[in-house]
């Protein structure tokens, strides 16, 4: 059987047609955590758009990609910035390098929990004291990542919480000093499963009011005149108690519209709860 080209991570990414510009505005928010450092390693760089976004500030003294996939590589150095084509593995086996920060952005999931235990004891080999660490990696908490997108990449092998990449970065030589969801990548949970919008007026007491009886002339010796006038006052108090009835149907009903609308706030807030951030991160820095 056949093993996976190198190169399935950039044909997934075409197929995909994952847009660039957007990966760059993602990656943006991690560029203070390695902002003045010497060398910047990226491990899994893919297109290198966050080696961009750092050499464009001109942030790191010096940024170099790493990444198994030729088509990857390629790009990277299109964009003029130093790669190495090698197993991320491989390469910190090997390597005289020695940077002072270290990003991994979507590569310790493609990674089994030995094999990522084994990279960041290495980096911690290779990172001088204070170096700075910053793993990313989709959030198995986002429904989105948990039923379908995560699965969708032929090259994953297993979610990582936050909780999990706190204990293997402490284990491993590494004070976290950070870790959370990127809010620059919240996309929501899907339009359809949101509470319709709905402009219904402000509702309030029904306004009836029962005018007065018109006076009725009347012969007092005819017959049943009085019996008549009986049922009439009868039947008013009657209309009275139907319009005292239709008010507290009508507050009834506001309450019901209020506990309508408080259950769809919930179910908009448990939506957003379970669609949030499609991505973590953990940044750690090595021991002394």
């Amino acid at each position: 059987m056949p093993d996976v080209p190198d190169e399935i991570e950039s044909r997934y990414y075409e197929a995909q047609a994952f847009d660039s510009d957007h990966a760059r505005t993602v990656r943006s928010h991690y560029l203070p955590f390695v902002a003045g450092r010497d060398l910047l390693v990226e491990l899994g760089c893919g297109r290198g758009e966050f080696l961009s976004v750092v050499a464009e500030a001109g942030a790191v003294g010096r940024v170099l990609g790493v990444d198994i996939d030729p088509a990857m590589v390629a790009a990277v150095r299109a964009a003029g910035h130093e790669a190495v084509e090698a197993d991320l593995l491989d390469y910190l086996r090997d390597t005289d390098d020695r940077p002072d920060a270290v990003f991994l952005a979507h590569v310790i999931e493609h990674l089994t929990v030995g094999d990522a235990f084994a990279m960041l004891a290495r980096l911690a080999e290779l990172m001088p004291p204070g170096g700075r660490l910053v793993v990313v990696t989709p959030n198995p908490a986002c429904l989105a990542n948990l039923t379908n997108d995560f699965w969708s990449d032929p090259t994953h092998v297993r979610l990582y919480s936050l909780d999990l990449l706190r204990f293997l970065l402490e284990q491993t030589g590494f004070d976290v000093v950070d870790a959370a969801g990127n809010p620059l990548d919240v996309p929501g949970p899907p339009p359809l499963l949101l509470a319709p919008v709905t402009e219904l007026p402000a509702w309030g007491a029904a306004e009836v009011t029962l005018p007065l009886p018109r006076g009725i002339t009347y012969d007092a010796d005819a017959v049943g005149v009085a019996d008549l006038l009986t049922e009439v006052a009868e039947l008013r108090n009657a209309l009275a108690t139907v319009v005292h009835w239709l008010g507290t149907y009508d507050d009834r009903l506001a309450d019901v519209r209020h506990l309508t609308e408080a259950l769809a706030r919930s179910h908009d807030t448990a939506l957003a709860h379970h669609y949030g951030p499609n991505e973590i991160y953990v940044v750690g820095e090595r021991r002394p």
